[in-house]
């Protein structure tokens, strides 16, 4: 079957503001006479764990789309300009009349710690959204957790998408994103996990959905409930990445203070690419790290999102070399 795109992603668009904040701000000192704390360094852009994927992978040079909801406002405006500068195929992006998309405000301190405040705008995704053609039309379909657990007819949606795309012989990927932000529907992650070949998850995340003290029992744990491939990042330490056969455990690279938002984001873009491309285990670990790297090094949210050459140059500059 010919495949139109290589990765649809679905979940939630936003308009992002970054700012670079020498502190965040301590309201017992000084009073009501203290003054504000005052950035140098501020970029505005698409925002939104989906839309980060997507805009990611396109970088990279894969076909991309993206569905999900955004307002008919200039922040939503605003958004579909860049993602479609970026090749983001939107034709089945909502746009919801009256309402204002969503904003995000990222305050982040050179140390990479950030405060992330969020006005949040339409996050329900209907249906025709996710038809099953366009499902269908996919290598590949990625889904966010916490867009799944947002209202019961977007999971619901969702849901019904993981299994098209499942019957229809493509590839489903779930990365867990803060699934328990909804406690009512945290358990549809689970249901999630039926229809899932790749799950994509930080530590945290992999130990509370199972339930587990480490993230080898967490893997463990997630390659017998059928999953094909479990990712799993691990913050300095790098990423786990196991499948039925093999276990790896690639190092996290080096890279230069820029910013900490969106590293998950272009690790999962990195990670998806790869498989992709090759689905060789060690490449994928390691492609996917180094595209973390790489955007780490740069300041903002999309910014340092790689393209595949950077990647390359990267990982042989790091002295990574192919199996």
């Amino acid at each position: 079957m010919k495949r139109e795109l290589d990765v649809l992603s679905v979940g939630d668009g936003n308009l992002d503001v970054w700012m670079r904040v020498p502190r965040h701000p301590d309201r017992q000192a000084g009073g009501a006479r203290a003054i504000g704390v005052v950035g140098d360094a501020s970029l505005i852009g698409p925002g939104g764990a989906a839309a980060n994927v997507a805009l990611g992978v396109a970088r990279l040079g894969a076909r991309a789309a993206f569905a999900g909801v955004i307002g008919d406002d200039a922040a939503g405006d605003r958004f579909k300009e860049r993602m479609q500068t970026e090749g983001v195929d939107l034709s089945h992006l909502h746009v919801m009349a009256g309402q204002a998309t969503s904003l995000a405000c990222m305050f982040e301190t050179p140390d990479g710690e950030y405060e992330f405040y969020v006005c949040p705008g339409p996050r329900a995704i209907p249906a025709h959204c996710l038809a099953d053609d366009f499902v269908r039309s996919a290598r590949l379909l990625y889904l966010t957790g916490h867009v799944l657990t947002e209202d019961e007819s977007t999971c619901r949606n969702m849901l019904d998408a993981m299994a098209v795309a499942g019957e229809g012989g493509g590839t489903v990927a779930f990365g867990l994103g803060k699934y328990w932000l909804n406690p009512a529907l945290e358990s549809r992650a689970r249901e999630a996990l039926k229809h899932t070949d790749i799950i994509i998850s930080n530590y945290v995340e992999a130990e509370q959905l199972t339930g587990r003290e480490s993230v080898h029992d967490a893997a463990r744990d997630l390659l017998e409930a059928g999953i094909g491939v479990v990712a799993v990042t691990m913050g300095d330490r790098g990423c786990l990445l196991a499948t039925e056969d093999r276990l790896v455990e690639q190092p996290a690279f080096h890279s230069g203070a820029g910013s900490t938002v969106g590293a998950g984001d272009a690790f999962a873009s990195g990670l998806l690419y790869s498989y992709l491309a090759n689905g060789n285990p060690e490449e994928m670990a390691a492609f996917a790290n180094a595209a973390a790297a790489i955007k780490i090094g740069t300041p903002g949210a999309v910014e340092g999102l790689p393209a595949v050459d950077e990647v390359w140059a990267f990982l042989q500059e790091n002295g990574w070399r192919t199996a």
